[in-house]
């Protein structure tokens, strides 16, 4: 590759990166600001919190098979310049996560307290647990709303409103908080109810700001609904067979993910405190890679829907290379912060803040590792057009590998927590990056989903042959 085309090809990762990582920490931040204010109410408000977002992490998974369907789609028509498909998948995905975050809603203001003791059976946070979860489900439909169309601007390359969006949002958030938790300026201390209604009235703001921009720029996203349904039968078909074994791959990775969870939330409130503080700072280092994600499967999505597959290839192969370099940084970086930035929370015990700072010294020299199948299953493979390898490779490694090695550690071994946690890291991580690697070399992964890109295909095997 010429100096020329290294220089487009950083600029324009950058360009893309960028405001998506700085959107994606400043969620992480507020959710960081959240833990603080909460973990100053203690342990069981702390756990409390963590148990009852469980489900808002297994909503959002599944959400985001429907979004990472869809941008895949989105991503290719973009670059085959398809406007009216665009439209299309936009529309089928919003109606699809609309009504599974309806019923999500439904099910969670039925029976709460049975949804939390799957994680738990501590008494005291099932009670807190469910004082968030029932205020903070109100907001689902919205929120779904807002992640897939924030999903479908990025797709198209419109970093910009989202971040600002993004930006607001988590400012009014973080606000919010101060006053409602705690009861500034007049208000009542709420506690963890308080830090639901703060979110659920950023995510109402954010939805009003989205609609309110999409009108003013007449934006695809801005359409009646009749518009944005009038989708024929076959094209349906043809974004359920791209979208499906996302949103199963998502949603068994969220249920296989949880079964962890189950086993750190029944080591008492003080651990799985830890934990929950580990992964509120650990996604500040995470989000700027789902920024470089973001950006690679949109400039692979987009180049393999215009019939370039082989500088899509190239285009991946870059990222991939580079990922792990920028990961070791990351991590030496959340390393060196780690103990200030805990410092800053008012953790009730010195046992829970000894082991989050643990954690986050593992997770920092793990995370070039963790890097390498994230990049490939969601930012190439999936972006690429094949949608069903990451199933094989997320899912079934955790259910016949690592979950029966964390369930080894926990039940045989009685291993030590922070043992059961870098056990199933280790574990998890080093089959699946392998066999990411072994796929991608295959290219079989590209799969163009445009007639452009099928015809360009086509004549570059008629060349190889």
């Amino acid at each position: 590759m010429t100096l020329n085309k290294q220089d487009s090809f950083y600029k324009n990762l950058l360009a893309l990166a960028i405001p998506i990582a700085l959107q994606n920490m400043l969620v992480s931040s507020a959710h960081l600001v959240d833990t603080a204010m909460i973990v100053s109410l203690g342990n069981v408000a702390t756990s409390a919190v963590g148990v009852a977002n469980r489900w808002s992490f297994l909503i959002n998974l599944v959400l985001f098979g429907f979004m990472s369907g869809s941008s895949v789609m989105i991503s290719q028509y973009w670059g085959a310049k398809e406007k009216e498909n665009i439209q299309r998948t936009y529309g089928i995905a919003l109606a699809c996560a609309m009504l599974l975050s309806f019923v999500y809603m439904l099910a969670v203001l039925a029976a709460p307290t049975q949804l939390l003791r799957v994680f738990t059976d501590e008494a005291e946070v099932i009670e807190e647990g469910v004082k968030y979860i029932r205020i903070l489900c109100l907001g689902s439909v919205l929120n779904a709303y807002n992640a897939v169309t924030s999903s479908a601007r990025r797709a198209t390359e419109d970093v910009r409103v989202p971040l600002v969006v993004s930006v607001s949002s988590t400012l009014v958030n973080m606000v919010l908080n101060y006053i409602l938790i705690y009861g500034h300026f007049g208000f009542p201390r709420l506690g963890v109810r308080g830090a639901a209604y703060a979110t659920l009235i950023s995510i109402a703001l954010q939805s009003a700001a989205f609609l309110l921009i999409g009108a003013k720029q007449k934006h695809f996203t801005f359409a009646s609904p009749k518009r944005l349904l009038d989708i024929e039968k076959h094209f349906a078909a043809k974004y359920f067979k791209l979208a499906a074994p996302v949103i199963f791959n998502e949603t068994l990775w969220a249920v296989c993910t949880n079964v962890y969870i189950m086993i750190f939330a029944r080591r008492g409130s003080e651990n799985y405190a830890a934990y929950t503080v580990f992964n509120s700072v650990e996604q500040l280092g995470f989000s700027f890679f789902v920024g470089v994600c973001n950006a690679c499967a949109i400039m692979v999505g987009k180049r393999v829907g215009a019939g370039e597959s082989r500088a899509g290839y190239d285009t991946a192969k870059r990222c991939l290379r580079i990922t792990p370099i920028m990961a070791i940084f990351v991590g030496a970086l959340l390393i060196a912060v780690r103990n200030p930035i805990l410092s800053l929370l008012n953790i009730e015990t010195e046992g829970a803040r000894a082991m989050a700072s643990r954690l986050l010294l593992f997770y920092g020299c793990w995370l070039a590792m963790r890097m390498i199948p994230y990049t490939s299953v969601v930012g190439i493979f999936r972006a690429g057009g094949d949608s069903k390898t990451g199933f094989y490779i997320d899912v079934l490694v955790m259910i016949f590998w690592s979950i029966p090695v964390v369930m080894l550690l926990e039940y045989i071994l009685h291993a030590p927590f922070l043992w059961l946690v870098c056990g199933m890291y280790i574990a998890e991580d080093t089959v699946k990056s392998f066999f990411s690697i072994l796929h991608f070399r295959s290219r079989r992964w590209i799969k163009p989903l445009t007639m452009s890109g099928q015809n360009a295909m086509d004549m570059e095997l008629m060349e190889e042959n």
